[in-house]
């Protein structure tokens, strides 16, 4: 982690049903925004960066925009890059890739966890999902993998399951839901500017890991 940043980074997360912004001055959370549901993304995000930034910046003091780049839900993954790109393109501001699932665990270790899973749904009952151990530090990326849900709560009998989806309560207790924000991907963007500035580039895509569903089907 590298403490190196620009003044002021925008935060934007698309990748569940949360579309949510945020804003990190320095190392410092001063805004957030969030709308919690299905199919607003694209109508609502602007607006809500138009809200974050009020009243004490405007998008001219903004230094680059850091966004969740994936796993997760392929209309919002593109649609909050797409809205990233459209902000940066006249002033030509970075552009920072944020790991989904790392916002997730981020977002989540505001407390103290144990032996976790975090998960984002793709479809059906599979998830991605990463495995995360007590005490383990946070870092930037984490191996992915995707597999049925009930698959990987059997895998790891003793950890908890943090995600985007409750699974009708199958898990009980165990499953908590969690979305990623957009304030937590700022403060990422923010944290490891210098790791992720290099990926800055105009042709930047989501990371929809799709070949891992493609692997899940040919083991079949």
């Amino acid at each position: 982690m590298n403490s190196i940043s620009p003044r002021l980074i925008l935060g934007i997360e698309t990748a569940t049903l949360n579309c949510s912004v945020g804003l990190v001055h320095g190392n410092q959370i001063v805004g957030q925004k969030n709308i919690l549901n299905r199919a607003v993304h694209s109508e609502k995000l602007i607006e809500l960066v138009d809200e974050v930034l009020k009243p004490d910046f405007t998008f001219a003091d903004v230094n680059a925009i850091a966004v969740s780049i994936g796993p997760g839900s392929y209309t919002g993954l593109r649609i909050g890059l797409a809205t990233a790109k459209g902000l940066a393109f006249y002033r030509q501001l970075p552009i920072l890739p944020v790991p989904t699932l790392t916002a997730l665990e981020a977002t989540v270790r505001r407390e103290e966890i144990g032996d976790t899973i975090f998960f984002i749904k793709s479809h059906r009952d599979l998830v991605y999902y990463t495995v995360v151990k007590k005490n383990e530090p946070l870092i930037l990326k984490r191996e992915i993998a995707y597999a049925p849900i009930g698959m990987v709560a059997d895998l790891y009998p003793q950890h908890l399951l943090i995600g985007d989806n409750a699974f009708d309560g199958q898990f009980g207790e165990r499953l908590t839901v969690c979305f990623p924000m957009g304030e937590i991907v700022a403060r990422l963007g923010a944290d490891y500017f210098e790791d992720l500035l290099p990926l800055s580039r105009k042709a930047i895509e989501p990371d929809y890991h799709s070949n891992l569903e493609v692997q899940k089907w040919l083991l079949k």
